[in-house]
């Protein structure tokens, strides 16, 4: 809630159409920044995207202003709107993108690792020749690595990141970000599996 920006509230403010993850999140959200504008929601998640892709245009179309938010972090990171990023640079459509908060770029800078180059993984497939195969490709590129990963997969994805980079990687993990239990830990620190992680290592 804190960390929206002037310029996203001036925007909500104005939208016709607000494309969603969560209808009911969303609601609340606009109630508790006070927006007094009321959009239609549209429930916008991956699995939707292509269906709702001709609707979404057509309000585009008519000069309609439509809005993208995710129910945390930035849209298109590991979240739905790049099909309708391609679809408008294709249909010759203006579009903006409004900066906000961001786990990848949060985690990045609370890692206290090499900024200089860095490598998003998103979230890792979970089957584990897969998720080796692609730690591998990325062994002997140069930077620091980052990758979102769940709750139930997050000390096996630790212990192949050591196996695959060397025993000297070294490895931070970061949850909860910007919330009051906001932690950066080192893998022997991990005591409990709580919530969505951002593993980033060096």
């Amino acid at each position: 809630m804190k960390d929206i920006s002037l310029r996203a509230i001036e925007t909500l403010e104005k939208l016709d159409v607000l494309l969603c993850e969560d209808t009911r999140k969303t609601g609340m959200f606009l109630k508790n920044l006070g927006i007094k504008n009321n959009p239609k929601l549209i429930s916008y998640y991956m699995e939707v995207e292509e269906q709702k892709m001709p609707e979404v245009i057509g309000y585009l179309k008519n000069g309609l202003e439509v809005g993208l938010v995710s129910d945390a972090g930035t849209p298109l990171l590991s979240d739905p709107g790049w099909l309708l990023v391609k679809k408008c640079q294709k249909e010759n459509i203006i579009y903006t993108a409004i900066p906000g908060a961001s786990a990848l770029v949060n985690a990045l800078v609370l890692s206290g690792l090499p900024l200089g180059r860095f490598c998003y993984l998103g979230f890792l497939p979970k089957k584990d020749g897969d998720r080796k195969k692609i730690l591998e490709k990325y062994k002997n590129v140069d930077g620091t690595k980052v990758v979102y990963e769940s709750p139930f997969r997050l000390r096996k994805l630790l212990l192949e990141i050591k196996e695959i980079f060397g025993e000297k990687v070294e490895i931070k993990i970061c949850r909860e970000m910007t919330k009051k239990f906001e932690e950066v830990l080192k893998p022997e620190e991990l005591t409990s599996e709580k919530g969505e992680a951002v593993v980033v290592f060096y």
